[in-house]
């Protein structure tokens, strides 16, 4: 048994470890490499509604299989990856050029401001409070291996969430 989702895990499909199955064994990679939970991952992603914070991008369908569609976003000042310096999960493409953005921005070499990235800065997904309180949805499964449309059937609702994270 899967000791995230508790889905069977066969003897062929052992790639990552005896407790995980294909489906979460990626998801629990990715989070330990930033030394956190499963559920905590469930937690950002929960707060950013499944959505990239910057382009506002869903994981679609190919998301479910094959390799992670989200990136841990951190904070290089801080340290090379400890839970205080994740600021929340984005697309591969915007965590790319949020890491380019930050360099000129640090080299005082950008042309103009990106008013969505800059908030994104100031008050990142991660480091809200509803993201440090786990819900119930975010226990028991994977989410980060989940399409868009899955999370529309969860029990959480957007009342629960503070003004400032409304969309």
């Amino acid at each position: 048994m899967c000791r995230v989702c508790s889905d069977s895990v066969y003897a062929d499909e052992r790639k990552y470890g005896r407790g995980l199955c294909l489906a979460c064994g990626p998801a629990v990679q990715q989070a330990k490499r930033f030394s956190l939970s499963v559920e905590r991952v469930n937690a950002i992603l929960r707060v950013q509604y499944d959505y990239c914070p910057l382009c506002d991008d869903g994981p679609g369908d190919s998301a479910a299989y094959g390799p992670i569609w989200w990136q841990v976003d951190h904070d290089h000042n801080c340290c090379t990856g400890c839970p205080r310096c994740v600021r929340g999960l984005l697309c591969k493409p915007c965590n790319t050029d949020l890491g380019r953005y930050e360099k000129r921005l640090r080299q005082h070499r950008l042309r103009w401001r990106v008013p969505k990235v800059d908030a994104y800065l100031k008050a990142p997904p991660a480091r809200r409070s509803h993201a440090r309180q786990l819900h119930p949805d975010d226990l028991g499964w994977a989410r980060v291996r989940y399409t868009s449309l899955t999370w529309r059937t969860l029990t959480w609702d957007r009342r629960e969430l503070s003004p400032d994270t409304e969309r």
